[in-house]
C-alpha cells in the first residue's frame, strides 16, 4: 500500500510539473497564430487600399476627360446663339458671400463679379465637376427656351417663303425664252431684243396681287 501511494504521488507530481510547460507551449502557439492572422489582415488591408486608390485615380482621369468634353460641347451650342447667361453665385461657391454676379459668355468663359467691383474670368472646363454640374443645371433649361423661340421664328419665316413660292409658281414668265425668234426679214433676234407680249400689263398686275394676298396673311 505504501508503495502504491508513493507511485501515485510521484505521477501526480510529474503531471503537475508538466502542466505549466504545456500551458506555456499552448500560449506560445496561440500568440504565433494570432501574429500570423494579424500579418495576413494587414496585408489584405494594404491590398484593398491599393485597389481603392487605383480606382480613385481612374475615376479622377475620367472625370477630367468627361468634364472637358461636356464643356466643349456646351460651347458649340451657346456660341451660335451669341447670348450670355446669368448664374447664381452659390452655384460657383456656397461659402463665398462676396460674389455678386456670375455670367457665362457665349465663348464659354465664366465671369465672376464680387462686391468690390472686380471681376475674374475662368474657362468653363477649369471648374470642378460638382460646380460644372450646377452650372449645367441652370444653363441648359435657358438654352432650351431660347432654341425653342429661335425655331418658332425660323419656322414662321420658312412658312412665309413657302407660300410666296407657291403663288409665284402660278405667275407665268414675262420674259420669253432664249430661243431665237425669226423676224419678217428672215434674220434671227437674240434674247436681248425683248418682244412685246400681249397682255403683259395684266399678268404683271396679277403677280402683284398674288404677292400682296400672301403677305396679307402674315
Amino acid at each position: 500500500m505504501a508503495e502504491t501511494k508513493t507511485e501515485t504521488t510521484a505521477v501526480e507530481t510529474q503531471s503537475q510539473q508538466s502542466q505549466p510547460a504545456q500551458q506555456s507551449q499552448l500560449l506560445h502557439s496561440s500568440k504565433s497564430a494570432q501574429g500570423g492572422r494579424s500579418d495576413l489582415d494587414i496585408n489584405m488591408a494594404i491590398k484593398s487600399l491599393q485597389e481603392e486608390t487605383q480606382q480613385i485615380f481612374e475615376l479622377i482621369e475620367m472625370e477630367r476627360t468627361y468634364g472637358a468634353e461636356v464643356s466643349n460641347q456646351l460651347k458649340q451650342i451657346i456660341m451660335p446663339l451669341n447670348l450670355s447667361y446669368h448664374i447664381k453665385p452659390e452655384s460657383i461657391s456656397k461659402t463665398d458671400s462676396s460674389i455678386s454676379d456670375v455670367v457665362l459668355t457665349p465663348q464659354g468663359m465664366v465671369c465672376v463679379f464680387n462686391n468690390a467691383g472686380s471681376m475674374i474670368s475662368r474657362p468653363l472646363e477649369s471648374f470642378q465637376s460638382d460646380v460644372l454640374i450646377r452650372i449645367l443645371l441652370e444653363v441648359i433649361p435657358e438654352i432650351k427656351v431660347m432654341l425653342n423661340e429661335k425655331r418658332q421664328k425660323m419656322s414662321g419665316r420658312v412658312m412665309t417663303l413657302e407660300r410666296v413660292a407657291k403663288e409665284l409658281r402660278k405667275v407665268p414668265a414675262l420674259v420669253p425664252s432664249k430661243s431665237a425668234t425669226t423676224k419678217g426679214n428672215g434674220t434671227s433676234t437674240s434674247s436681248g431684243d425683248q418682244v412685246v407680249v400681249e397682255g403683259a400689263r395684266d399678268k404683271s398686275a396679277s403677280s402683284q396681287d398674288a404677292m400682296k394676298s400672301v403677305l396679307d396673311k402674315q
